[in-house]
């Protein structure tokens, strides 16, 4: 118990906290480097996501209108909604991800990801009930909205924020190779979850899909992040990368300063890239979420869409292990540039989808942009600002593309009623895409003004 002559409450609470990262084990007596298990359990936290990221969500999209009687556009306004509403609160879950550390905020998003599973399983029932009490289209759209807010908050938000900034806490000098690492095991991982998930709903229905995922997070997967998940390394008495930098290395650390949120909002680098991930979130999340709808209305197969995933994974994947390889040797606002190019490239050939060399173009393009993206998303904070604000920062480029990826389904699904086809979409992502390539050249890293 703290006493008048320690230190203040704040400070027990701190050493409480830390020589909990030392239970059940300390792994400063692994008998390799913890940063990684850090990496692998990293990957692991990101991957668990996926029922809650679009990748995921997309392969119960045609079940659910088949099933509940609810149109596109409805289901795209829920989803936007409860989306956007996820999106308000992941600027105060990174604060709280700086205050309480990567163990626990693993574990409570792990847990709570399940929990929302389960009940999304019984979607039916609970639409039934309220169906009572209120209009029943009305009634199914709020609960959707509601189950998608906590889905999207949990799953996108928390728990892929948290697994991520934990790997670049264990990470400097090292951190380019982790992040390429990282990036290409989840790019893997998430370009299988549709076709894993959609062969479940084939074999057991959309519910019991969600209620199997939903029991092996709760009683599998969360217990497993409490153990395994760790905070920062100087809290079980290692440093980053696993040995001390020396006085020369720490001279040209990447990050010199730590930048608050307001601090880094204020320059001008923290823009385009916000801006960039965003919109390519934006474009994910709705080309993904209308994938058998895009091919359909192009004249071929919509199941022709899902294999699509693969492909561009594997070139995700090279392209992530070499990006982040790079990403230790140049400025990353080239690898911004670069990335923004390919995005250009890709939608172009969405715009003239047909078989062959728009489908190359899109697997070619849109691997690279992918592949970019996910060294991008792990790699710009700590370099540019520091490690010490870092959920917060984060946390809001997260809000920012929750906020795109919530408005680009419900944006696609509009466009499509009015013109007909989801060329004019495309087209509108592309000039945004160019107008923010150029400002990509201006990107430059605030530790060096």
């Amino acid at each position: 118990m703290c006493r008048a002559r320690f230190p203040p409450a704040g400070a027990c609470l701190f050493f409480s906290m830390k020589r909990f990262e030392q239970i059940p084990f300390n792994p400063a007596r692994w008998p390799f480097f913890y940063g990684w298990m850090i990496l692998f359990w990293g990957v692991i936290g990101v991957i668990l996501s996926a029922p809650g990221q679009t990748t995921g969500v997309s392969a119960f999209i045609e079940p659910l209108i088949g099933s509940l009687g609810i149109s596109r556009i409805e289901l795209s306004t829920a989803y936007m909604i409860g989306t956007l509403c996820s999106a308000m609160l992941l600027t105060p879950a990174g604060r709280l991800f700086d205050r309480v550390g990567a163990r626990w905020m693993g574990f409570g998003s792990c847990l709570m990801l399940g929990i929302v599973l389960l009940l999304l399983s019984r979607t039916e029932q609970i639409h039934a009930v309220l169906a009572g009490f209120l209009p029943r289209q009305g009634a199914l759209i709020s609960l959707l909205a509601f189950l998608f807010f906590l889905l999207r908050f949990s799953g996108q938000g928390v728990l892929a924020i948290t697994s991520r900034n934990m790997v670049m806490k264990w990470f400097d000098r090292r951190r380019g190779l982790a992040s390429g690492i990282s990036g290409a095991a989840v790019s893997y991982g998430f370009s299988y979850a549709p076709t894993l998930f959609a062969g479940q709903i084939a074999n057991r229905g959309w519910p019991a899909t969600w209620l199997l995922l939903g029991l092996v997070l709760i009683m599998v997967c969360a217990p497993l992040l409490l153990v395994f998940f760790r905070d920062n390394p100087e809290d079980s008495g290692l440093v980053p990368d696993g040995y001390p930098m020396n006085t020369a290395e720490q001279a040209t650390a990447k990050a010199h300063r730590q930048f608050t949120l307001a601090e880094a909002r204020r320059t001008f680098a923290f823009w385009p890239f916000t801006l960039a991930t965003a919109l390519q979130a934006l474009i994910i999340t709705a080309a993904t979420f209308n994938i058998e709808s895009i091919f359909v209305h192009a004249g071929m197969e919509g199941v022709e869409g899902f294999a699509l995933f693969p492909p561009t994974a594997i070139i995700a994947i090279i392209v992530n292990l070499l990006g982040g390889w790079l990403s230790d040797r140049t400025e990353l606002r080239w690898l911004l540039a670069a990335m923004l190019a390919a995005m250009g490239i890709q939608l172009f050939a969405l715009i003239q989808l047909a078989p062959g060399w728009p489908i190359q173009c899109i697997i070619l393009f849109g691997g690279i942009g992918n592949g970019l993206f996910g060294v991008l998303m792990s790699m710009v904070w700590p370099r540019y600002y520091g490690r010490e604000h870092l959920g917060a920062i984060s946390g809001l480029c997260m809000t920012c593309m929750v906020v795109a990826s919530a408005v680009g389904p419900i944006l696609f699904s509009v466009l499509l009623r009015f013109t007909g086809s989801y060329a004019g979409s495309f087209a509108v992502c592309l000039l945004i895409t160019l107008l923010l390539l150029i400002s990509s050249f201006f990107a430059r890293n605030p530790q060096n003004a």
